[in-house]
């Protein structure tokens, strides 16, 4: 898929989305990735062409707290899961290079960090993944589709048509991205589902150039299993999930996973941290920030920001937003604590990472400090309070 973390509310929760957008290049028309399923109501296998530009591609592993889904993830470095699948038997990933209106209704909840993560960590079915939908914004549906499947042979293709949320359910085999006019030649709805004929397939679809294929992937939503295939590598590296979750949260650099696989395991980087559970408190350096930040944030909740607290560059960004700010904060509920948090990357002159608890849900925000101003803030997720708000 074309590149980012997915799922940012629209506007307090996502004020330097654009930016990111801009400078990652996803502003782009043509299909990346080519993906399918082929089904026999028996067993479902779910195959995935990734293209992209970024060579340095990751599986990773996350433990889920109560409540929720264990997980696999595929993806990159730099970004979150571009697809996956739980202990549930269910799987996603995404096609970018969409150009749809759609603004997410106000109806809908924010998430925060990666939607589709969020999704397969609370979800089992198809229906359980539209009805999520429903319930929480996406807005990435602006240039994107989701196809998710189950392990009961069920698929959904969700997106935007038309400013509408779009649901293209199915039973039997199909795919859709790049590939597109192979897919219609050598997939059809009674393809059976053989790994050896989704090979061929998405053989035929590997993209070249600038974006070409850095990595396939095939899941076993039956058999709780990912078989991957490195760039132009025809050898096939398979992972069982309930194995690999017995090591704990881990990852592997796909272009190296054999080898990697003999060593111990590698603990999760931060942006594959996707339980805010997961983050821990540090001992507090900058007690005066910590309150500065906690302030800002309570007013911001009230509708009642001030000036004084922001850089004036930023101001100008948030002010327009006040009303809008409020509405985002309020399914957070009352604000109880903020504790700085540890990352795993080097550390930034000025920038503090809290995860703040809320009275429904914990919020990851990343905060830029310029003197006694805020210059930035960044919400990197937000974990809802199981049981998920109805």
């Amino acid at each position: 898929m074309g590149k980012t973390e997915f799922g940012y509310s629209r506007r307090f929760v996502s004020v330097v989305l654009a930016v990111g957008l801009i400078a990652s290049g996803i502003v782009s028309t043509a299909r990346a990735c080519t993906i399918f399923v082929l089904t026999d109501g028996e067993r479902t296998l779910f195959f995935n062409n990734e293209d992209w530009s970024n060579p340095v591609s990751r599986v990773w592993f996350v433990e889920a707290p109560e409540g929720f889904h264990s997980c696999v993830y595929v993806g990159f470095e730099n970004n979150g899961a571009e697809g996956g699948m739980n202990t549930a038997g269910l799987v996603f990933d995404w096609v970018a290079g969409f150009s749809e209106t759609w603004t997410p209704y106000p109806s809908l909840l924010p998430v925060g960090g990666r939607t589709s993560e969020r999704m397969l960590e609370s979800c089992a079915t198809v229906e359980e993944a539209i009805a999520f939908y429903h319930k929480y914004r996406e807005p990435q549906f602006s240039r994107a589709k989701i196809l998710v499947a189950d392990k009961s042979g069920a698929s959904a293709i969700i997106g935007a048509r038309d400013g509408k949320l779009q649901v293209d359910r199915a039973n039997h085999s199909r795919g859709f991205g790049y590939g597109m006019k192979t897919l219609a030649t050598m997939l059809q709805t009674n393809t059976p589902p053989k790994l050896e004929i989704g090979r061929k397939i998405l053989q035929a679809c590997e993209q070249k150039g600038q974006y070409a294929t850095k990595y396939s992937s095939v899941f076993d939503l039956n058999r709780g299993e990912v078989a991957l295939f490195g760039a132009g590598s025809q050898e096939e590296v398979r992972l069982n999930l309930a194995t690999e979750l017995k090591r704990g949260a881990h990852y592997y650099d796909i272009p190296k996973l054999r080898e990697q696989m003999a060593s111990a395991p590698m603990p999760p980087l931060s942006n594959m941290r996707s339980f805010l559970r997961e983050y821990r408190p540090i001992n507090d350096d900058h007690p005066e920030i910590t309150e500065r930040v906690s302030a800002v944030v309570q007013r911001c909740a009230a509708g009642k920001m001030r000036k004084a607290d922001f850089t004036p560059e930023f101001w100008n960004v948030l002010a327009p937003m006040k009303k809008e700010i409020q509405q985002d904060l309020a399914p957070f509920g009352k604000f109880k604590t903020a504790s700085p948090v540890e990352t795993l990357e080097a550390k930034t002159a000025g920038k503090h990472r809290y995860k703040f608890e809320f009275q429904n849900a914990w919020v990851l925000q990343e905060f830029v400090i310029d003197g006694d101003k805020v210059a930035s803030l960044k919400t990197l997720g937000i974990e809802w309070k199981h049981p998920l708000p109805k």
